[in-house]
């Protein structure tokens, strides 16, 4: 009994260990908008509904990407167009990891509890909650 244990932890820890790099390096977040302002407006709900404000957070390895996405009425569907962040730091105080896109002006900020605040850098800012569907 204690070698047929011991087998299958050595068959355990090996399947870990094979899987281990394929789950670090790839995390991805679906965040849908609920709340979006702007200096002049501020959206409403079926704004918000009719346009389908989304960002999709995609951590591979060391890089990670940003998808905006909302509703293309000359395509009559939801597009998404992706950016490569040029930098991103994790704040240990607060538990925020921080996007940042320098030649696009905007920023994300993705808290512990899994909300977000996107700042465009021209003036719009949306908030909402993320979910967790792929390692």
């Amino acid at each position: 009994m204690v070698s047929f244990l011991t087998t299958m932890l050595r068959i355990s820890i090996f399947l870990m260990i094979l899987c281990a790099p394929a789950i670090a390096q790839s995390t991805e977040y679906v965040c849908k908008v609920e709340k979006k302002y702007n200096y002049e407006h501020e959206y409403t709900s079926s704004e918000i509904r009719k346009w389908q404000f989304s960002l999709i957070i995609d951590e591979k390895g060391s890089n990670a990407y940003i998808s905006r996405c909302s509703f293309s009425p000359s395509e009559q569907k939801v597009t998404c167009d992706k950016y490569e962040a040029d930098k991103v730091e994790y704040d240990e105080r607060i538990k925020i990891k921080k996007y940042y896109f320098f030649s696009s002006q905007f920023d994300v900020q993705l808290f512990q509890d899994l909300t977000f605040i996107e700042n465009n850098g021209r003036g719009d800012i949306a908030y909402g909650k993320c979910k967790f569907v792929a390692p």
